[in-house]
């Protein structure tokens, strides 16, 4: 440990520590032996907006705080650094979703590369309303949860099958909607945004690893993720009290349990609303278009042939025009 010590100007008047985020995630913790039966912890913790490492002593260690875990800074009067730490009086877990928290910009670089990925599904988090958020955050408040969103795949063979696909759909998924509804006065293009990002989430849950290599689990098998992500709203609104209107939370079960052509035995409905049926064009053009790129040839042509695209790709190559 260093033995130069600095001051740090204390939360109340040092207008650097107020402008940090309310709330960090866990990089990684150390803890040591410290004094009579003590305990040291060193923690880095990570926010799209600031990064820093902080250190606090305590009885006994919160076994609550590890990598991954969200919390806030408790600093005491006037914090000093010691070798790069920050000393502070603890870290607090955040037991409940802050619904004013953008937890894409908590996400460790080490679970998701692609930041500028990350940036957009921010900018479409910021698009919703407080309610919407609340709910978005409640779902995904379990880190490890968030986790498996982010940096999962969205299948196993088909559409956007490599790390972090199903987050790149489901923004992807977003981003298209959002401009078929483009000038609509009917849509709710909140209400669409938070259906995108929702509409495989489920997959979180759907996958787990087996020998090396990633398998349908057993709620994958026997559920699916359109039932379980459906669980995941009524539980969230049920034990976090999202205020989100009664007429509006129906709206987003039905975009997210319509199935277009669906037979009628099995009791799901036809879309009956635009945000629906965007929903399910853009979800479509997404999977289908990342496919078909896979498999694209190199010249104006067929591609090669995938199961899930019935079809070997047919492409024309941009310029061509220019030959005519």
């Amino acid at each position: 440990m260093s033995d130069h010590y600095f001051p740090v100007p204390s939360a109340s008047e040092d207008l650097v520590v107020q402008k940090l985020p309310p709330a960090f995630r866990v990089c990684s913790i150390e803890r040591y032996p410290h004094g009579d039966a003590g305990v040291l912890s060193r923690a880095a913790l990570y926010h799209d907006a600031a990064s820093l490492s902080v250190e606090w002593s305590d009885r006994h260690a919160d076994n609550r705080i590890v990598a991954g875990a969200l919390v806030s800074i408790r600093w005491r009067g006037r914090p000093t650094s010691i070798g790069g730490a920050v000393n502070i009086a603890r870290l607090a877990v955040l037991e409940r979703p802050m619904p004013s928290l953008n937890l894409f910009a908590t996400v460790l670089p080490s679970w998701v590369r692609d930041r500028a990925l990350l940036k957009r599904a921010a900018k479409l988090w910021e698009a919703l309303p407080l309610p919407y958020r609340h709910l978005l955050n409640a779902i995904f408040w379990d880190d490890n949860r968030f986790h498996r969103f982010v940096m999962g795949p969205s299948s196993l063979n088909g559409h956007h099958n490599d790390r972090e696909g199903n987050l790149r759909h489901s923004v992807e998924v977003a981003e298209r909607a959002l401009a078929l509804a483009a000038g609509d006065p009917v849509v709710c293009e909140e209400a669409l945004i938070l259906a995108a990002l929702l509409h495989d989430a489920g997959k979180a849950d759907e996958y787990r690893l087996a020998n090396r290599r990633l398998v349908l689990s057993d709620r994958g098998r026997l559920i699916g993720h359109r039932t379980t992500v459906i669980e995941w709203v009524a539980a969230a609104c049920a034990k976090h009290n999202v205020d989100i209107p009664h007429d509006h939370r129906l709206a987003l079960i039905h975009i997210l349990s319509s199935a277009k052509g669906a037979p009628l035995w099995l009791g799901l409905r036809e879309p009956q609303s635009l945000e629906a049926k965007l929903l399910s064009m853009a979800d479509r053009a997404s999977g289908e278009g990342e496919l078909i790129r896979r498999h694209a040839p190199k010249s104006t042509g067929f591609g090669q042939y995938h199961r899930h695209l019935g079809m070997q790709p047919y492409v024309i190559v941009s310029g061509a025009s220019e030959h005519l």
